[in-house]
């Protein structure tokens, strides 16, 4: 399985990481020694796995079909199975000694739910023991909250709602702590000191409690030192890791800086391409638009002519009309200059015609300049150019 920051998949995540979580389960060891055991929230068993070396029988429980294949795949027969949610236990009342549900409780939208369950399928002399995240320190430490978590617990919250259940419930704060361990290589035994002051909750990075219905006697402090517990050895591989990704990030900077100068290089040409051809076509267009306006011009001065040859022609008619009444001499003459005049309307109009489709495919043609305008401000290199200031906005050209 690939580990995605829901659950711990040992061989992909780093050692800190698993013996935090691992830290737990050894804890737990001491408790369920010849006990039933239920793990709610299993994940890959590992975990349930290490409390099988002592309890008599452990189920590993979790809501994720594939983790309990791949639970059953690593573990077998060492462990009982079983698919189903933490807020609603598979199992009748009074059926477990221990439950344990570590780092389960805050991914739960009924989590309430879990701490009922866990009351009543536990015996009555039976040990919860529930593990979450510090909220104040996850608050401190995270840029951005775990987005798996549903609800985080500040230690007053936390303590408050599992006594609402158990009546008895310790809340034991885990931290991650230097230590400088000396062992013989015969060992037999070992001694722990804690130095320092009592521990704050609203510093702790997690909270483990054990809770239960009778009284707990004693509450003593527990240190795990894993095999893996060399902090120096650690620590100096954590910073030879971190100098790879530096070196990484480094090469992987240098390189899109290139890729970045190269696109605007080709970005201020393109530019540059895109600016010549507006700077013709507006050049173009204020060309054609003068011209427009002249012929506009001259198309009203020919109206206007037109309009004064119509009036003669009128004049002209009405003047035949009197001569045909007074004489068939002086109607030629009218006839004469009646056909003259309308020979000058008929170039008058054809003139008229000519200039009227001369301007109609001037129109046609600053409407394709103005078009081609356009597609060129909707272009992405020209939206691009204006966005980070390598042109003007479209209409701003020519200030």
């Amino acid at each position: 399985m690939e580990f995605t920051g829901e659950r711990v998949v040992p061989e992909q995540v780093d050692a800190d990481l698993f013996n935090e979580h691992m830290a737990r389960y050894r804890f737990a060891e001491t408790l369920v020694s010849g006990r039933r055991v239920l793990d709610a929230g299993c994940g890959l068993a590992y975990g349930a796995a290490a409390l099988a070396e002592r309890a008599s029988e452990v189920f590993a429980l979790d809501n994720a079909l594939d983790a309990i294949v791949e639970a059953r795949r690593r573990y077998g027969d060492k462990l009982r199975y079983a698919a189903g949610s933490c807020a609603a236990l598979p199992f009748p009342d009074a059926s477990f000694d221990i439950i344990t549900a570590f780092e389960v409780i805050e991914h739960l939208e009924d989590w309430r739910g879990l701490i009922r369950e866990a009351g009543r399928v536990l015996r009555p002399e039976g040990q919860f023991l529930v593990s979450t995240p510090n909220r104040l320190y996850y608050a401190e430490s995270r840029e951005e909250p775990n987005a798996f978590h549903v609800h985080e617990f500040e230690y007053e919250e936390f303590r408050s709602e599992l006594e609402a259940v158990f009546p008895h419930a310790t809340i034991f704060l885990e931290n991650h702590v230097n230590a400088i361990a000396f062992r013989p290589p015969n060992m037999q035994g070992l001694r722990a000191m804690l130095e320092g002051e009592q521990p704050r909750p609203e510093e702790s990075h997690f909270f483990l409690a054990v809770c239960s219905r009778s009284s707990q006697f004693g509450a003593p402090g527990f240190l795990f030192a894993p095999n893996s517990g060399n902090v120096l050895r650690e620590r100096e591989r954590h910073i030879d890791k971190l100098d790879d990704e530096l070196v990484k990030k480094a090469e992987w900077l240098e390189q899109t800086s290139t890729e970045l100068e190269q696109m605007t290089r080709i970005h201020r040409a393109e530019q540059e391409k895109a600016q010549t051809k507006i700077d013709e076509l507006e050049a173009d267009l204020s060309a054609k638009t003068e011209w427009a306006k002249k012929m506009e011009e001259q198309f009203a001065e020919r109206s206007s002519w037109a309009e004064k040859l119509e009036v003669e022609l009128r004049q002209t008619i009405e003047n035949y009309r009197k001569l045909e009444a007074e004489g068939d001499g002086e109607k030629r003459s009218a006839i004469e200059q009646l056909k003259t005049a309308i020979e000058k309307i008929d170039l008058a109009e054809q003139t008229l015609v000519e200039r009227t489709e001369w301007a109609q495919s001037l129109d046609r043609e600053l409407e394709a300049a103005r078009e081609q305008l356009r597609q060129l401000h909707a272009s992405p290199a020209y939206r691009w150019g204006w966005r980070l200031g390598l042109a003007p906005k479209p209409g701003e050209e020519a200030k």
